[in-house]
């Protein structure tokens, strides 16, 4: 879609081919894009013209560290060299944002075992779009062997970047510019994947961190316009392999069934999991007869807090009689067990 293109016009002799034709730039068409026209030209074809392109192209975010056949592409880079703070610019206007799907997560961000989930997953069904979270250009489209399946990894001008794996088909290509919202590949199951879903993933240098920082999915909302991610939020082990692993507890349930189930199978499972763990935590608070509070600073969110202490949102929301949309003030003290 973003490279130029040449089609073939109607009226051309056929003892003539195009390359023999004078080829002059004859008019300009606008299109609904303003970044975007066409150039008519004089032997009946037609180009893109995007001068805008131009620019980013030259761009350092899209020059260094471009890796086109590996999903870490930033491996010179230390944890130790990365600033305490970095200031991600998201997005001018709404209109700059569309969550990659709308859905609830059945398996979040953050430990799990003896390793990390680096993502989210969230349940489709097969062949449901997957759109372009910000404007951006493809740094990665093809099947990944290490269990992530068909991937399609878009970076974007802030140097952030957005994951996509095991999609059923892929829309984009290498090197493609894409816009917020559109089509870069359809939902599926491929790669080292126990049902259909979207793995999820935003990084930074390689280094993940919690994408419900950003994005409400259940709602499809953007959190911020402009969001302070702290070295602290990352991930350091993050990249310490390429490898995918997705066989947590919920998915192993979930191998023993056939091929018919659907994404409510796998959040009914979940939900049913969350009831108990949060009865149990209940029981062992009330045994130890001691209440954890946390009090509210700059930057927390329940997602964050639900991590660092090792609980659910849902635990967090019933024990202070809150929803998981209330603004959290600063000051305000929240039992967390």
């Amino acid at each position: 879609m973003w490279g130029q293109s040449r089609r073939r016009g109607t009226s051309v002799p056929p003892q003539l081919s195009l390359e023999a034709l004078p080829c002059r730039p004859v008019d300009t068409l606008s299109t609904d894009d303003p970044e975007t026209q066409i150039i008519l030209f004089s032997n009946n074809t037609w180009s893109y013209y995007r001068p805008t392109l131009v620019v980013r192209d030259s761009l350092p975010v899209y020059t260094q560290h471009w890796d086109t056949s590996q999903v870490f592409a930033y491996k010179s880079i230390a944890y130790e060299d990365l600033p305490q703070v970095t200031e991600l610019n998201l997005v001018q206007e709404l209109a700059d944002f569309r969550a990659p799907i709308v859905g609830d997560i059945f398996s979040k961000y953050g430990p799990r075992g003896r390793r990390n989930h680096n993502g989210v997953d969230i349940p489709l069904k097969i062949g449901e779009p997957i759109y372009a979270t910000f404007d951006g250009k493809v740094r990665y489209a093809k099947y990944n062997t290490g269990g992530f399946g068909n991937l399609v990894i878009i970076r974007h001008e802030n140097g952030l970047e957005t994951w996509h794996a095991h999609l059923s088909r892929i829309n984009v290509a290498v090197n493609d510019y894409v816009k917020s919202g559109q089509v870069i590949g359809f939902g599926g199951s491929t790669g080292r994947s126990r049902g259909p879903h979207l793995h999820f993933e935003m990084r930074y240098c390689d280094q993940t961190f919690d994408p419900e920082f950003i994005i409400d999915f259940q709602t499809g909302q953007l959190r911020y316009q402009t969001f302070a991610l702290e070295k602290k939020f990352f991930n350091i082990h993050s990249r310490a392999s390429e490898i995918l692993e997705e066989d947590d507890d919920d998915f192993i349930m979930l191998a023993g069934l056939d091929s018919t189930v659907t994404s409510s199978d796998i959040l009914e499972h979940i939900s049913e999991a969350q009831q108990k763990e949060e009865q149990k935590s209940k029981q062992t608070t009330l045994s130890q007869g001691t209440a954890v509070y946390h009090t509210i600073r700059q930057g927390d969110m329940l997602s964050k807090l639900a991590v660092k202490y090792g609980v659910s949102v849902r635990q967090i929301c019933r024990l202070n009689n809150i929803n998981e949309n209330t603004i959290l003030r600063l000051g305000r003290k929240l039992r967390i067990k």
